[in-house]
């Protein structure tokens, strides 16, 4: 395989051979960053601080709207008609992304239901397990900078991308909080044509299962579908909220590991068992 084209910071229209979604499908099972060895920083690695490719971030912007997205509403339909489903802000989409690309604060999160009983052991551990075996937690890191109100990316590349395309559309929207009605949000839409090309990739790269995997997990958490509900839950995470402002998030994967050995003990979860949604080790990139 080649390995992932580095991220130039160009806009849409600039070096589309690389940043666009012609062909995205076949170009995305090419993609692959070098596997990470002993003392290797990925943080350092320009293209991961900044969500890898346009393409990658595009691909994970698709699946976030599909999985975790919700039904446009018939307002919603009458002013989006190919809209298949919405995410209602920049700050919920920002707070998912984290999720997505920082593998062990997601892991921790599932305990922290399953501590709380707001979740089955048999339910979430299986996530845990898959999210935290072997190199994925690494292989699939893409860290985010920590700004006033948390984990923050502008995506406005992959979105001129896929808006470019005809795969989503983005409108203003006024808060229907009354202590937030002066405010208006950008709501995020996947269109018909968006929901079909996701499915290509589905079919045709196997990478794609791993992030589906990761929304499904996302979509198990005990919280509210608002960017702020996202946003106060990353908070209660200590080194997250003691991460200078500008500052890289840093991982808590070896804390996250041990954690998940004393929950499994507690829960009599069977650490050996099969994880779901399993990829073998050369298929857990994109």
């Amino acid at each position: 395989m080649t390995p992932a084209p580095r991220h130039s910071g160009k806009g849409p229209n600039e070096g589309r051979g690389n940043d666009t979604l012609d062909g995205m499908p076949t170009r995305l099972a090419r993609q692959q960053f070098d596997r990470p060895g002993p003392g290797v920083r990925l943080m350092s690695s320009p293209p991961r601080a900044s969500g890898g490719a346009t393409s990658q971030a595009a691909a994970r912007l698709l699946i976030i709207m599909d999985k975790l997205g919700v039904e446009p509403t018939p307002q919603e339909k009458e002013a989006v008609p190919e809209a298949m489903k919405v995410v209602h802000a920049l700050s919920r989409l920002a707070k998912l992304d984290f999720w997505l690309r920082n593998p062990d604060y997601l892991a921790d999160e599932l305990l922290n239901d399953v501590a709380s009983k707001a979740l089955d052991a048999d339910e979430a551990l299986p996530h845990v397990q898959r999210i935290l075996q072997g190199s994925a937690p690494t292989l699939h890191l893409y860290p985010m900078q920590r700004y006033k109100y948390g984990a923050w990316e502008l995506p406005d590349n992959a979105v001129a991308v896929l808006k470019t395309h005809g795969l989503v559309a983005t409108k203003r929207a006024k808060e229907m909080d009354a202590a937030a009605a002066s405010k208006s949000r950008r709501d995020y839409y996947l269109l018909a044509d968006g929901q079909s090309v996701l499915a290509n990739m589905r079919a045709q790269v196997a990478q794609i299962a791993w992030y589906d995997a990761q929304a499904d997990a996302i979509d198990l958490l005990s919280m509210g579908r608002t960017g702020a509900a996202a946003k106060n839950r990353q908070y209660r995470q200590p080194e997250y909220a003691a991460t200078p402002v500008g500052a890289t998030i840093a991982p808590i994967l070896d804390r996250v590991r041990e954690r998940f050995i004393e929950v499994a003990a507690e829960t009599c979860y069977e650490i050996g068992a099969p994880a779901a949604a399993e990829l073998p080790d050369d298929e857990k990139a994109l």
